[in-house]
């Protein structure tokens, strides 16, 4: 399996070198072998990437790549992976939570509760899970959400600025103040960290 990384973090995955090489350069399979034929020359041709930068690609011989990737499939979305790569194998936890037990006690009603305990083990791998990264990306993702939703909340109320309004000079300054306000959504709860989470302004009645 070949891995491009870029410092170390991964980018694409793939069984071939060359396909792994087109999916990170972001080309179709036209666009490449166009672009494979500018590097390639001589008698008998030869390809010179020398000139690659932004990129390396790897093969992982001694791992089911895929495998792992599923087991770090939290770290991963929509082709982003917050997985990290190492050329060497290193321990990295793997937490089975379906395997466990909780600390022993009585319950109210007096029965006895087994000791539980979520079972972990360490595998040696070249892919250990970015939570820096993860956390950053969800929620990257979730302020996305947002502005989603206020974008779409400001469409459904700009009749209300127009010329042509029904409504009273002092409803028409009501919507704009709430207008404002979902405005101001992502500089006044910066803070928040999900989507649901945010308090949304209320429409004016």
């Amino acid at each position: 399996m070949y891995i491009s990384h870029k410092s170390n973090v991964l980018q694409t995955v793939h069984e071939t070198e060359w396909n792994c090489r087109r999916l990170v350069k972001g080309l179709n399979k036209l666009e490449y072998w166009t672009w494979l034929a500018t590097v390639t020359s001589g008698d008998p041709p030869e390809v010179d990437y020398s000139g690659e930068t932004g990129y390396t690609i790897v093969e992982c011989t001694d791992e089911n790549v895929l495998a792992r990737l599923v087991q770090l499939g939290d770290y991963s979305a929509e082709g982003v992976y917050n997985i990290k790569w190492s050329d060497d194998k290193k321990d990295s936890e793997i937490v089975d939570v379906e395997a466990h037990t909780i600390a022993a006690h009585t319950d109210e009603d007096g029965n006895d509760v087994a000791e539980e305990d979520v079972a972990t083990t360490y595998v040696q791998t070249h892919f250990v899970g970015d939570d820096t990264a993860k956390d950053a990306r969800i929620l990257a993702d979730e302020w996305t959400q947002i502005r989603r939703e206020r974008d779409r909340l400001l469409a459904n109320s700009d009749w209300t600025q127009g010329g042509d309004t029904p409504l009273a000079s002092d409803k028409k300054t009501a919507w704009a103040t709430y207008r404002t306000s979902l405005r101001d959504v992502p500089k006044d709860q910066k803070d928040k960290t999900t989507y649901a989470s945010i308090t949304w302004p209320s429409e004016p009645s």
